[in-house]
Formats: structure tokens, C-alpha cells, sequence
């Protein structure tokens, strides 16, 4: 039994190993999509933490000129 899982694994890792870039290239093509989405969402992200941050520094810089 576990003779066949390490044959499995032998005959897995030369399959991945031959058809490496065949592979790459699929998932290249696969994700492409959704790796696009994930960087429009994460500069998104940061667009909306820097408003933030201005408007929290602009927020708390007129409070202390006030209490000034």
C-alpha cells in the first residue's frame, strides 16, 4: 500500500516535472483574469486609505487649532 503512494508520487512529481512549463503557461493564461481583479482591488484599497489618512490628518489638525 504505501509502495503504491510512493510509486503515485514518483510518477506525479516526472509528470508535473516534464509538463512544467506547458503547465505555467495554462495557469498563466487561467489566472490572468483574477490576478488583473486582485491588483485593481488592492489599488482600490490603497486609494482609499490614503483619503482616509488625509482626512483624518486634516480632521485633527483643525481640532488642535481650535483648542489652541
Amino acid at each position: 500500500m504505501i509502495g503504491s503512494f510512493i510509486f503515485g508520487a514518483m510518477i506525479g512529481g516526472a509528470a508535473v516535472w516534464f509538463y512544467r512549463d506547458q503547465l505555467r503557461e495554462f495557469l498563466d493564461d487561467k489566472t490572468r483574469v483574477a490576478r488583473t481583479r486582485a491588483a485593481d482591488t488592492l489599488q482600490s484599497a490603497s486609494e482609499g486609505l490614503q483619503n482616509a489618512k488625509e482626512t483624518l490628518e486634516g480632521g485633527l489638525g483643525g481640532k488642535e487649532r481650535r483648542i489652541r
